[in-house]
């Protein structure tokens, strides 16, 4: 998760984190993420990303300019749901991580901070609670040696901002 809000701050989309974009996923028929926004369904990752982008040119800059929509993490939290998921994976990765390696789990990470709607330090600004399910991305696991950011994406979000 170390890239979502710093991709997100330099207004950049976050579709490609998604379950809905990996090809291993797809071709194992794995559901859409299931992506809900302060109540509001949202059908795909890419509808987020343009809501995203709506948020990014509030009024404060009449959308105008660069974007000046911020998010400030405060808190992660993070618990593993299942230590020994391998829907989509392939078998040499079933066989050459086993249950406890930490590689198959599916994890639960709650995310909290503020997001701040203008360029300087009187602009106003919510606090943000947001909630993620990860899986194992078996494409980037599958390259030995990968320093990719994203080992795991999203099926689920449960964004609330207050």
């Amino acid at each position: 998760m170390a890239w979502y809000y710093p991709t997100i701050n330099e207004g950049k989309p976050v579709s490609s984190g998604y379950v809905n974009n990996n090809k291993t996923y797809q071709a194992a028929s794995h559901p859409p993420a299931d992506i809900c926004i302060n109540g509001l369904a949202v059908a795909t990752p890419e509808e987020w990303d343009k809501l995203l982008e709506q948020q990014r040119f509030t009024k404060v800059n009449q959308g105008k300019g660069k974007p000046v929509v911020r998010y400030n993490v405060e808190t992660y939290d993070v618990h593993v749901l299942n230590s020994n998921y391998t829907f989509a994976a392939p078998e040499e990765l079933i066989k050459k991580y086993n249950k406890n390696s930490g590689v198959r789990m599916v994890m639960l990470v709650t995310v909290s901070g503020t997001v701040q709607f203008g360029a300087d330090k009187s602009s106003p600004k919510q606090h943000f609670h947001d909630v993620f399910t990860l899986v194992p991305n078996w494409e980037v696991i599958a390259r030995a040696g990968s320093k990719a950011t994203r080992r795991y994406i999203i099926c689920s979000q449960n964004y609330r901002a207050y």
